[in-house]
């Protein structure tokens, strides 16, 4: 089951959107300098199916988009876990995004979410606001396939 840690509201994880970001715990991928190290505790924090309904009825008037960061554990039940928060979230007018450590294509389990960052973090290729990141920023087309939008990050 997915942790939380915190959520808030916020207009720079996802370019043009004003976003509820929800922070998952559970990371395995012990990137070296992390920047949110307490993030790769497993269930650190609180169960996110006990408060999701309410956090997002907390900013839904202000939000555009829900925002996971991060995909926990990477479990089989995590991922269906994923689905019906998202479905919940496109249900109510959201749209849907998720932060990913990995260094991985898009996933066919990925495709319920509009927006997907992929990439693991390396300090000398900086964020996504870098112009030399290795991370990536992908937004859903009229296609159902992603394009590239990191160059967004790069005009703030």
């Amino acid at each position: 089951m997915l942790h939380y840690t915190e959520f808030c509201l916020s207009p720079y994880e996802v370019p043009g959107e004003q976003s509820i970001c929800i922070y998952i715990s559970g990371c395995i991928h012990k990137c070296p300098n992390c920047h949110y190290p307490e993030l790769q505790l497993p269930d650190n924090g609180e169960l996110l199916y006990k408060y999701f309904s309410d956090i997002l009825a907390l900013y839904l008037k202000q939000a555009s988009c829900i925002c996971f960061l991060g995909e926990g554990m990477e479990l089989p039940q995590e991922k269906n876990e994923f689905a019906l928060y998202t479905e919940y979230a496109h249900n109510k007018g959201l749209k849907s995004c998720l932060y990913s450590g990995r260094d991985t294509v898009i996933e066919q389990w990925m495709h319920m979410f509009d927006y997907i960052k992929l990439g693991s973090y390396h300090e000398e290729f900086g964020t996504l606001d870098s112009v030399i990141t290795n991370q990536r920023m992908y937004r859903k087309n009229n296609n159902n396939g992603y394009d590239d939008v990191t160059y967004l990050f790069w005009d703030r």
